[in-house]
């Protein structure tokens, strides 16, 4: 009896803890949508390698995305970081940062919005299910810009802020409230990074199967593969970086097709995924203990005894 007692007085008071942790989570700043990604990723499909120049060092982090997220910034503007593991700006641009060339492509609504980007160079296409309607190219010296779909065939172009913040690893796109709305937990997200190149197609370096001084290495060698080096994706699966990226087919020329990412349990985080154990541990015992041995239990748990035994004879 007193280790039945014990046992859901422990499991109801964890109860009561997570509970209470939720709710202080729950009254936190909002943030529309954040997403970690797999450290170390920053190879395409696998097998890319860093120009050799000496510009790129330390040849590895540059490119590689470690977190993104969207957040509500102050006076009607909304905020999307996207952190790397290591960013520097050989060339002083102003924003802060050179060699990310990076993109964000928003489907508000599925079954509505453009299936390829709005410029030829990175060589990928979209799920035609969840086509771009909002689009931001961040890519240093002046050269970020807003794009909005306002029909099937009419893009409106606004500039767009960018900068590094403090901690110098996220890349930050200022962007007004009203030109996009209020982000919606079924938005979906393309993310994707390339190495910057002033003379390239929409900024994007080429890759080939040598890497040279200027040049990324480790493809194949046909023009056709994409010129993306991490994508915020799946660590594993149909849907992981990998498969995306190497989705392309020499045969018919048909480029990579990437899929987007929204607020779903595959995105959450670790302490999403706790919270959610330990309900179902503490909600799982409770019934257990009640179903295995049922009893009369009052409000301070102490067990009833049954009246119509105590009357008898």
């Amino acid at each position: 009896m007193m280790k039945i007692k014990v046992l859901i007085s422990v499991h109801v008071l964890l109860l009561l803890m997570l509970i209470t942790s939720l709710a202080a989570w729950a009254d936190a700043p909002d943030v529309y949508f954040d997403m970690h990604d797999a450290l170390g990723d920053e190879s395409g499909y696998g097998t890319y390698q860093y120009p050799t120049n000496i510009a790129f060092k330390p040849y590895r982090g540059l490119f590689d995305i470690t977190e993104f997220k969207v957040i509500p910034g102050s006076k009607g503007w909304v905020y999307f970081d996207t952190r790397f593991t290591k960013v520097t700006n050989p060339w002083v641009a102003p924003e802060g940062f050179i060699h990310q060339n990076l993109r964000i492509f928003i489907n508000k609504q599925p079954g509505i919005g453009l299936a390829t980007p709005p410029y030829p160079g990175a060589n990928i296409k979209f799920n035609p299910k969840y086509g771009w309607e909002i689009g931001l190219q961040i890519v240093g010296w002046g050269n970020s810009r807003l794009l909005i779909l306002e029909d099937q065939h009419t893009i409106r172009v606004h500039t767009l802020k960018v900068e590094l913040l403090p901690d110098g690893q996220t890349i930050r796109a200022f962007v007004p409230e009203q030109y996009i709305g209020i982000p919606q937990k079924n938005w979906q997200y393309y993310v994707y990074v390339g190495s910057y190149d002033g003379f390239g197609e929409d900024f994007f370096r080429k890759v080939d199967s040598k890497t040279g001084e200027w040049v990324i290495g480790g493809s194949s060698g046909h023009n056709i593969e994409p010129r993306v080096l991490d994508l915020l994706a799946s660590s594993k699966g149909r849907y992981s970086q990998e498969k995306q990226l190497h989705s392309f087919n020499l045969q018919t020329g048909e480029l990579a097709v990437l899929s987007p990412v929204g607020n779903n349990m595959s995105n959450w985080d670790p302490v999403s995924w706790l919270y959610l154990c330990l309900i179902i541990v503490c909600i799982s015992g409770i019934i257990f203990v009640i179903i295995k041995k049922p009893r009369r239990i009052s409000w301070f748990w102490v067990h009833q005894e049954d009246q119509s035994k105590l009357n008898q004879p």
